[in-house]
């Protein structure tokens, strides 16, 4: 096999792979060639080759394809090795304590935010549906509004032009001009919320954490069942989580936050 075709190989292998993780439910052969314009026994050998090293993994009774527990393990190392999770996490924990309710930390990847960091709540009898390594669009979430909301307009832009916006929840703002006002918002107030935009049920407050030139590659956020996440408790929790996000840009070396 020419060099060539190999890297052609790798370069389908990728795309596969990256095909599986965004799917929910799994994928058959037919619909990866159909989607990938593969041939499906290139399909059928590619999928293989990462169900041995435990990449993919397929249902014996449905025939689907889904994203193995092997990219989860491979993850962690990643998040592990994330300096920025070090330096957060002493602050993280404090925020845990002070307000009690779920704690997170979530880091760019073009047009979303994906999850590095969690600290659960000690009160809360719903468990939070976010989990390190979960992946989600800027557009729709008050860490991703919050990271855009100290980035230029034209960069806030690209990502909206670059996402495919629908509506994840009947709250989801998918109006560019309403959009564009929940980043304004977001850049006079110094935090952004998620009012129930990606998780029906769950609210949440989330302020950036940015880097030396003020611009935010990360974000910090405080997320709760909506019925115990009023407005009031949005004020009461404003301090301590924009607090929390300037020890943190401190930390990395970035410049305070409001």
């Amino acid at each position: 096999m020419t060099e060539h075709s190999s890297v052609q190989s790798l370069d389908r292998a990728f795309d596969l792979l990256e095909i599986l993780c965004r799917s929910r439910g799994g994928m058959s052969i037919g619909a990866l060639s159909a989607e990938t314009g593969l041939h499906k026994s290139t399909v059928h050998r590619l999928l293989a080759s990462m169900c041995t090293r435990g990449y993919v993994q397929r249902d014996a009774e449905t025939s689907m394809y889904r994203a193995g527990m092997r990219l989860c393990e491979m993850s962690s190392y990643i998040v592990d090795n994330l300096d920025v999770v070090d330096r957060a996490r002493a602050v993280m924990e404090r925020l845990g304590r002070e307000t009690d309710e779920t704690v997170h930390l979530v880091m760019r990847d073009e047009n979303d935010v994906v999850y590095i960091h969690k600290i659960d709540s000690g009160n809360s009898a719903i468990r939070m549906f976010s989990r390190i390594g979960m992946r989600l669009p800027m557009y729709c979430t008050g860490v991703g509004k919050a990271i855009l909301s100290t980035w230029p307009l034209s960069e806030a832009r690209e990502v909206w032009e670059g996402s495919d916006v629908y509506s994840w929840t009947e709250n989801t703002v998918t109006d560019e001009e309403a959009f564009f006002r929940e980043i304004d918002k977001a850049r006079q107030l110094g935090y952004a919320l998620d009012n129930e935009e990606n998780e029906m049920g769950v609210r949440c407050i989330a302020a950036a954490i940015p880097d030396y030139r003020g611009h935010a590659f990360y974000a910090i956020s405080l997320s709760a069942p909506a019925t115990r996440m009023p407005d009031e408790r949005i004020i009461q929790l404003r301090g301590p989580l924009l607090c929390a996000s300037r020890d943190i840009a401190q930390a990395l070396g970035g410049v305070p936050g409001r």
